[in-house]
């Protein structure tokens, strides 16, 4: 796995109790294979202060998905077994978050917590349906979160 995606964690599912978000289920891909943890919104925005994770972007004090690395919606677990979208209009009842990348195989956990491997032409789908994260089209390439980060600091360097 890269060592850039080693260190990081990736948010899969926010939480919620009636009308209040309580936290968020985040997968942290570089420990024994990968864990998915619990956290408070205070530790998340803590965590994405200190750059540790995907997914979310601080928007003043509001947590906000960072569609600029392809992540446009989550789901919400609002009771036991019980998944919903942050996007009103998507098709699917599952979303795949990508963290890590092997030529074209994509390594995914699912919102219930799945792993699973998937091939390009998978990914190409799911990104048509909005059931995949952590992936954008670029130039008719598919591109990871942290390819893109990564992408920035060149641009930064060389500029």
């Amino acid at each position: 796995m890269n060592n850039k995606v080693n260190n990081k964690r990736f948010v899969i599912n926010r939480v919620d109790l009636g009308q209040r978000t309580t936290g968020y289920e985040v997968f942290n891909a570089g420990v024994n294979g990968g864990e998915v943890v619990g956290m408070t919104t205070k530790q998340l925005k803590d965590a994405v202060a200190a750059g540790q994770v995907y997914g979310v972007l601080m928007d003043g004090e509001e947590l906000v998905l960072d569609e600029a690395k392809g992540f446009h919606s989550i789901m919400v677990k609002t009771g036991i077994g019980t998944l919903t979208s942050t996007d009103p209009e998507a098709v699917a009842n599952m979303v795949y978050t990508v963290y890590d990348r092997q030529g074209d195989n994509f390594k995914v956990v699912s919102s219930r917590f799945g792993r699973l491997t998937f091939c390009l032409d998978k990914i190409k789908a799911l990104l048509d349906l909005g059931a995949v994260n952590g992936v954008v089209m670029q130039d008719d390439k598919v591109l990871c979160c942290w390819e893109l980060e990564s992408e920035q600091d060149s641009k930064k360097k060389g500029a």
